[in-house]
């Protein structure tokens, strides 16, 4: 993977065997149709660990070797299933969700780019040292502002509709219950000259949360894992670029104006009349809200042309991931040892209309 690539990787638990017939395979007898004749399996030292019936963590102990090799764990979003299959265990609650784990290599910064000349390079650029109206300008203070910004890796903001309840606090003169003493416990006036430039700006979005709801769907295929394409759509838009340059390889950077972003704060939640103090006295942020703007992309000047990025997926399956990549006008491959697989996985990328590209 490219140093300023992403990783994104799905993985499900399950619940520790006390063993007996699930441990053989290669039966020969008909008649022992459960399987406990044959070769037995011998637990490995970790199953001897676990407890029957208790879970695995097999996607937290993957997280743990990862970042232990030197991955940098961004993210865990968890893949709500409303509609999951129903349980038949008495003693425990349904699961119905998955770990989705959001990995980076790089905490380096790998290129630079500019909001104002929409230049992109990859040697650090001079800053606030450098030309003033290309490498820096005064902000609304009277100081030196650097127009640069590094990146780590690439990564695409995704953006998602404000909460409605959200909204309409914004439209209510106060926020906040009455205390004993008649007072608000919340500064109301600050919180609402904040809502009402909120309303001003008509800001409706908000950085995109981690728990993603998203419904699985049915597949009439002889694959047993599919996932549903909208549970790939964000992390192939956020994480692999749709244009990248073909001679020097930069990837072409969306220039957002965050100009109408809005932050706005709790004030100090007043004492009671006995004096008591609690931690919701502290100033809290309760919205980071942004109205962004597309001005447009960065270039890196070789005026060589672009192409998608690449997406890899070494588990490629049923073919999923690829049909998402060419949807956005990107590019994968995939990797599948079955051939079986490898033919459905053909016949549902042939169903992309190639007007896509």
């Amino acid at each position: 993977m490219r140093k300023d690539g992403t990783c994104w990787v799905n993985l499900g638990d399950t619940y520790a065997s006390s063993g007996g017939a699930s441990r053989h395979f290669g039966y020969q007898d008909p008649k022992y149709k459960n399987g406990r004749a044959g070769n037995y399996i011998e637990p490995s030292a970790f199953e001897q660990s676990v407890q029957p019936k208790s879970l695995c963590l097999i996607p937290q102990c993957f997280a743990i070797e990862m970042v232990n090799r030197g991955w940098i764990l961004r993210n865990t979003i968890i893949w709500h299933k409303p509609n999951c299959m129903p349980s038949s265990a008495k003693d425990r609650f349904t699961v119905d969700f998955e770990y989705f784990y959001f990995f980076t290599k790089s905490n380096k910064t790998q290129f630079w780019t500019n909001n104002k000349t929409d230049d992109c390079v990859r040697k650090q650029p001079l800053g606030t040292k450098g030309i003033e109206g290309k490498d820096w300008e005064y902000n609304k203070n009277g100081k030196k502002k650097s127009l640069w910004t590094g990146h780590d890796y690439y990564f695409e903001q995704q953006f998602e509709p404000m909460k409605e309840s959200t909204i309409k606090r914004a439209k209510s003169p106060y926020y906040g219950n009455k205390t004993k003493n008649g007072g608000y416990a919340i500064d109301a006036k600050s919180v609402q000259k904040q809502y009402d430039k909120i309303n001003e700006l008509g800001i409706t979005t908000r950085n995109k949360r981690a728990v993603w709801k998203i419904p699985t769907k049915p597949f009439p295929e002889a694959h047993f894992a599919v996932f549903p394409e909208a549970l790939i759509e964000t992390p192939i838009k956020a994480g692999c670029p749709k244009y990248v340059c073909k001679k020097c390889g930069k990837a072409r950077v969306k220039i957002l104006d965050y100009s109408d972003k809005v932050n706005a704060q709790w004030g100090k939640r007043k004492s009671n009349p006995q004096g008591f103090r609690d931690k919701r006295e502290m100033p809290q942020k309760v919205i980071k809200n942004v109205n962004v703007k597309e001005i447009g992309y960065t270039d890196c000047g070789c005026n060589a042309g672009f192409e998608g990025g690449v997406v890899l997926d070494p588990f490629i399956g049923s073919g999923t991931t690829a049909r998402v990549a060419l949807k956005q006008g990107k590019r994968y491959l995939g990797i599948e040892i079955k051939q079986e697989y490898i033919d459905i996985a053909n016949k549902r990328i042939r169903k992309i209309p190639e007007t896509l590209f």
